[in-house]
């Protein structure tokens, strides 16, 4: 986990650049989705209860992260349906989540986060 936060946010390479309102999760925020007693483990071994259940990103689907392979300009680092994440030539259909960022000055001020009754924030 610690690897892969370091390699996406605190140091990315250098042709990395990422410019949006919205994006896609990177490996790192669904790595740290579960719970800590999984933050040691690869996350190409992510594909065991205790990083998938008691993760509140994992879904059970292949999806799309936005952490791209280095050196190359079609790779990337999908999560499989068994949890694990590992690289793939960007030409599958996956899924997409969408996912952004909130400053910490925001605050939760209702709502489950269903249809019926979204999240609700105070700015």
């Amino acid at each position: 986990m610690k690897n892969a936060y370091t390699n996406e946010i605190v140091s990315p390479s250098a042709n990395a650049t990422y410019d949006a309102k919205i994006g896609l999760i990177y490996v790192s925020d669904y790595g740290y989705a579960a719970s800590p007693a999984a933050w040691t483990l690869n996350m190409n071994g992510y594909n065991n209860s205790t990083a998938t259940s008691n993760n509140w990103m994992f879904m059970g689907l292949y999806e799309w992260t936005i952490s791209r392979r280095a050196g190359t300009t079609d790779g990337a680092f999908p999560v499989s349906n068994a949890g694990n994440v590992d690289y793939n030539i960007v030409h599958s259909y996956y899924a997409v989540r969408p996912s952004f960022y909130l400053e910490s000055s925001v605050e939760l001020s209702g709502g489950d986060g269903s249809q019926e009754n979204p999240f609700r924030i105070v700015v």
